[in-house]
This record gives C-alpha cells, sequence and structure tokens, in this order.
C-alpha cells in the first residue's frame, strides 16, 4: 500500500476512536444526568455544566460524521 492510503487508514481509525469514544462519555454522561435530576434536582449549576458537556461532545459527534 503506498503511503497515502495508509495516512489515509490511520486518520478514519483515529475519526472513528475519537467517534467512539465521545459516544462512550455521552452515554455516561447522561446516565449521570438522569441521577441527577432524579436525586440532586436542586445541584442546578452541576445539572447545566453536564448538560453543556453533552451538548459539546454532540457537536463534536456531527463533526466527525461530517469529516468521515
Amino acid at each position: 500500500m503506498n503511503k497515502k492510503a495508509m495516512e489515509g487508514l490511520r486518520k478514519e481509525e483515529e475519526i472513528k476512536s475519537e467517534m467512539r469514544d465521545a459516544c462512550m462519555e455521552i452515554k455516561d454522561l447522561e446516565a449521570e444526568l438522569e441521577w441527577m435530576h432524579l436525586r440532586e434536582p436542586n445541584e442546578w449549576k452541576y445539572i447545566a455544566s453536564l448538560e453543556n458537556r453533552i451538548n459539546k461532545l454532540y457537536k463534536k459527534v456531527d463533526n466527525l460524521n461530517e469529516i468521515n
């Protein structure tokens, strides 16, 4: 295989790995967010920070999908 093809495959694998990691982090954060809503609804600052992190991760996944 030529060098460009190998670089392309490496880049594609890197993007897939980043997407997988982001999706797993989203899943974990959403579970934590649900728990916070049920158990600690008055912790609105932390809940807002969780929602912000989740939104940023969804944007990251969308950008990675566009690249891939």
